[in-house]
């Protein structure tokens, strides 16, 4: 026969399991949201800048601050945790 100790100690584990469970699904649900997301381009603006003979381009986005010359382009990520 179980006993009232057991019964409890069965339904507060059985509990935890589905507050894991709803966490778990909360958590990846999520995820699957910004992954899809992150799948937009993001809108890249430019402008020209003329520095003596040098054609500059400075480009950017949300996330990047690039610079396009004729021998190349160079790009560094904005933000991150000294913002």
């Amino acid at each position: 026969m179980i006993n009232m100790w057991n019964m409890k100690k069965y339904l507060s584990g059985l509990g935890a399991m589905l507050v894991g469970a709803g966490l778990m699904f909360i958590f990846t649900h999520a995820e699957v949201s910004a992954e899809s997301e992150a799948n937009k381009p993001e809108p890249f603006g430019c402008s020209r800048k003329y520095v003596g003979d040098y054609d500059i381009q400075h480009c950017e986005t949300g996330y990047l601050d690039c610079a396009v010359t004729s021998s190349g382009i160079s790009c560094v990520k904005k933000g991150g945790i000294l913002k």
